[in-house]
């Protein structure tokens, strides 16, 4: 069940606190506030944009991205390599031009626990909810980003500087009920998806190893799974395209956007206009996740925030380096933790929506003081919150936007220029966003007529549920106000 539909429908909850949380849903989110807690990730900037870029705006661009995550330099990455250069570059217009509110990557990529991590657990519910084919898929396409994302970083010569690694997941469950459950959707997953679960293992009681330090837990299912500096893996990417494209690629930082306009008297026909000036650009990519409704008030109701927590914590004295090895996710009777473990040392421990003094207590009673100990000068490196973005059908939302959610003109669909959309992954971005970037960079190049020889325009690897559509943009809105079942029952 969708995750706004569960929470909103849950009569334990107060009806003024699910209408609060329903406003919430509906308000416009603003743009990134520079007033926010520090990551870890970024304590240490990468040389290229430690400073602020002072560099002017240009006056116009083919494509203007807004947000410069994963998820922008996916789409930065893919329009660079695979576009058709038939004119000569022109560093007063760029080919690329991606604005940032804040610090590069200082959004939700620069504030996720890095933990390139699907478990499959959903795939039954998604076949009881959209069938089998359609969970086979969207299921190998969030599998596949393991792959994908360590074939980056080592093509780009970032694998060491990134720490990118494949590890073994282990994810925990405590509670006997929910142990039960998620065997039940093990072997589902085992059984539907046979050559894509031979590396999936179910441990349960006595049988899990001693090595885990999980003998606390009911169950461990164990699998693939991967790691990685997420802050140095997009500003490596974004180094590396400005010294490879410099007349073609531009990134400005510390400039939000204002408001977008169409002139369709224009061949560039969007107007980005931001404190600093305009750009006018024929297609615009909204990558802003948690903070996309504000400049397409039209996915209100449909997108929305949700804030969770991250922390970096120095491990006990008796628990052994696992960075190269494992992976974890704790599964209790309500909620989840998630854990890497750096080459260094640090556990990075995020709790989703959990709060500071959880996270700060947790990792010895999940492991136990036998194999965790005491811990050594400060047990809290780092504290941070970051945004995630929720969708109302729990899948991303990938594609060109229709003017129903932009509220502004559509240009002239004889004339090339679109407004387009990549967001709301759900807390799963490390196992959705590189590939939805490279989906709707491969459709924006196809509308053009500007995929290169030999680059690949096949998508249909691209879930069906993900993409947008005039259909799904009704299907997707819920009720303004929540209604108290409770009451009406007793009528």
């Amino acid at each position: 069940m969708p995750f706004a539909t569960f929470l909103l429908g849950d009569t334990s909850i107060p009806v003024y606190e699910r209408q609060q949380a329903l406003d919430r849903i509906y308000s416009d989110p603003g743009v990134p506030n520079d007033s926010t807690t520090s990551s870890f990730w970024l304590k240490d900037p990468h040389p290229r944009f430690a400073d602020q870029i002072s560099q002017p705006l240009p006056q116009t661009a083919d494509v203007v991205i807004i947000g410069s995550g994963i998820t922008g330099a996916s789409i930065a990455r893919t329009l660079l390599q695979n576009r058709a250069k038939s004119n000569p570059p022109n560093p007063s217009h760029p080919a690329v031009a991606v604005l940032e509110a804040r610090d590069i990557c200082s959004g939700a990529t620069g504030r996720n626990g890095g933990h390139i991590l699907e478990t499959a657990d959903e795939y039954a519910e998604l076949v009881d909810l959209h069938g089998e084919e359609a969970a086979r898929k969207i299921i190998g396409f969030r599998l596949s980003h393991l792959a994908e994302m360590l074939s980056v970083a080592e093509e780009m010569g970032l694998t060491e500087e990134t720490q990118a690694r494949k590890v073994q997941f282990l994810s925990a469950y405590f509670g006997e009920q929910p142990w039960k459950d998620a065997l039940e959707r093990f072997q589902r997953f085992k059984e539907g998806m046979p050559e894509e679960a031979a590396e999936w293992t179910a441990y349960e009681g006595d049988a899990i190893p001693e090595e885990f330090k999980l003998s606390r837990a009911d169950g461990v299912v164990a699998g693939p799974a991967g790691a990685v500096w997420p802050y140095k893996f997009v500003t490596g990417i974004f180094a590396s395209l400005l010294s490879e494209y410099p007349d073609d690629f531009r990134i400005n930082d510390h400039t939000s956007v204002e408001s977008i306009a169409v002139d369709d008297a224009s061949e560039y026909k969007f107007k980005v206009n931001t404190e600093y000036g305009s750009i006018s650009a024929r297609h615009v990519i909204h990558c802003t996740n948690a903070h996309v409704s504000h400049l397409v008030p039209g996915l209100r109701g449909r997108i929305f925030p949700v804030r969770g927590q991250m922390s970096a914590q120095t491990p006990g004295e008796l628990f052994p380096r696992q960075a190269e090895k494992h992976s974890w996710l704790f599964n209790y009777d309500r909620g989840y933790d998630y854990l890497t473990q750096l080459p260094g040392g640090q556990m990075m421990f995020g709790g989703g929506v959990y709060i500071d003094i959880h996270l700060s207590g947790a990792l010895s009673a999940v492991f136990g003081r036998e194999s965790w100990g005491c811990v050594p000068g400060r047990a809290i490196q780092s504290m941070w919150t970051g945004s995630m973005a929720f969708s109302t059908d729990s899948f991303p939302w990938v594609g060109r936007l229709p003017g129903s959610v932009t509220q502004r003109p559509l240009p002239d669909p004889t004339e090339s220029g679109s407004e387009w959309v990549c967001a709301a992954f759900g807390g799963d971005g490390m196992v959705q966003a590189w590939l939805s970037g490279k989906a709707v960079a491969t459709m924006l190049l196809l509308e053009d007529g500007q995929l290169a020889d030999g680059s690949s325009a096949d998508i249909s690897w691209l879930p069906d549920q993900m993409l947008v559509s005039e259909d799904r943009v009704a299907r997707a809105e819920i009720p303004r106000h929540v209604t108290d079942t409770r009451r009406q029952s007793n009528l």
